[in-house]
């Protein structure tokens, strides 16, 4: 039986739901290794729903500046054309083969930050790119990561925070080139994997391995703790209503024997939440 406050809002288990985003108050996920785009209307009543199948790769969808919907799609960016097939945008030269797209997000100046990573048992290649839309440009940022993960943005102080998740941290580095990286915390009991910063400043992180979310407060970094009810948690994201829902995907690939939630995608209202 499922208990409160946690309730699925996917109608079925996923394999890697990642990729949580809030787009014109419509909250969408992906399956990130079927290449599926889901969509949930908080308030409808109803379940997620399947917008698009990809035959790549699916690690997130967002809107960029300009309006158009980018996804990473395969190993790059492509523009979600709603008029015709997917256009791709950025190509880093990676063996599809070999590698594929993960995590990313837009930064404050457009530019959008993606991480790709291996995914044939190799040995480990993590990169983190960026791709300016004003010249196309395609660029190395960061690499020596195994698995890149949930990059965000914190425009305050030019920095950007991204997950190291196999070597269990989080790191920091200035949105200046040239900048050094340094580590933001140490992630114990689990791996750091999406990132989420609430109106209020508290950053979120999904612990994948972990059952839980890690809740930072602003300039915090020993975290609070939020037991969650499946075991691999990938992403999460707040709504912006009063109460705001607070909302995880989860993943059921490489678990022998699933418990009765994971992969799907959850939500609780915050209020409801022990922090």
């Amino acid at each position: 039986m499922i208990h409160s406050p946690w309730q699925p809002i996917s109608a079925s288990r996923l394999e890697l739901g990642e990729g949580l985003r809030m787009l014109d108050g419509v909250v969408h996920w992906v399956d990130l290794l079927r290449g599926e785009l889901y969509s949930w209307t908080p308030g409808s009543g109803q379940k997620g729903a399947l917008l698009r199948t990809f035959d790549a790769p699916l690690g997130f969808v967002e809107k960029a500046p300009d309006g158009r919907l980018i996804g990473a799609v395969g190993t790059g960016l492509s523009w979600l054309r709603d008029d015709g097939p997917a256009v791709e945008i950025a190509a880093p030269g990676l063996d599809s083969t070999r590698h594929r797209v993960n995590d990313g997000c837009f930064a404050p100046d457009g530019s959008c930050w993606f991480g790709t990573m291996v995914h044939d048992g190799s040995t480990p290649e993590g990169r983190v790119w960026r791709w300016d839309p004003e010249t196309g440009h395609v660029t190395s940022i960061l690499s020596g990561l195994d698995i890149p993960n949930g990059p965000i943005f914190l425009p305050e102080i030019q920095a950007m925070l991204i997950g190291d998740t196999v070597a269990g941290q989080i790191l920091s580095t200035s949105t200046v080139p040239g900048s050094s990286v340094e580590l933001f915390t140490k992630v114990d009991g689990g791996s750091p994997d999406g990132m989420h910063v609430a109106r209020d400043g508290c950053l979120w992180n999904a612990v994948w391995g972990g059952n839980r979310l890690d809740v930072y407060g602003p300039g915090d970094r020993s975290p609070k703790p939020v037991a969650l009810p499946v075991s691999q948690p990938t992403s999460v994201v707040l709504t912006a209503d009063p109460d705001p829902l607070v909302i995880v995907t989860s993943a059921s690939v490489g678990l022998a024997a699933p418990a009765e939630l994971d992969g799907f995608t959850l939500a609780a209202p915050l209020s409801e939440l022990q922090l």
